[in-house]
């Protein structure tokens, strides 16, 4: 059962760093982003973060990804998680350097 755990833990830990990493390098290339999707994924990265903290059992995960899936959409339809997520998405692009019309970089 310790096996088991381990590799639901460590499918969870990898699929949120997998969407946030490709969602920087969509980011920061021009590329089209996802915000239901996104939002899906920061609300399952919650979820992992807080049956971490709070010592619950890594099973939960199994059912939490499709109702964060579903939540994640749904909470979209509200302002202050839109600009939240919208927030995210902004500190996670990062600042991109202007380039200097007088050197010659």
């Amino acid at each position: 059962m310790v096996i088991v755990k381990t590799i639901v833990l460590g499918v969870a830990l990898i699929r949120v760093a997998y969407v946030l990493l490709v969602t920087r390098y969509q980011l920061r290339h021009g590329g089209v982003v996802s915000p239901p999707m996104f939002a899906s994924t920061m609300l399952f990265a919650l979820g992992v973060a807080l049956m971490l903290v709070l010592g619950a059992s890594v099973l939960h995960l199994l059912w939490w990804f499709p109702v964060s899936a579903v939540l994640g959409v749904l909470l979209m339809a509200f302002p202050s998680w839109t600009n939240f997520n919208m927030a995210c998405l902004g500190l996670l692009a990062g600042v991109k350097p202007m380039k200097d019309p007088f050197t010659k970089r």
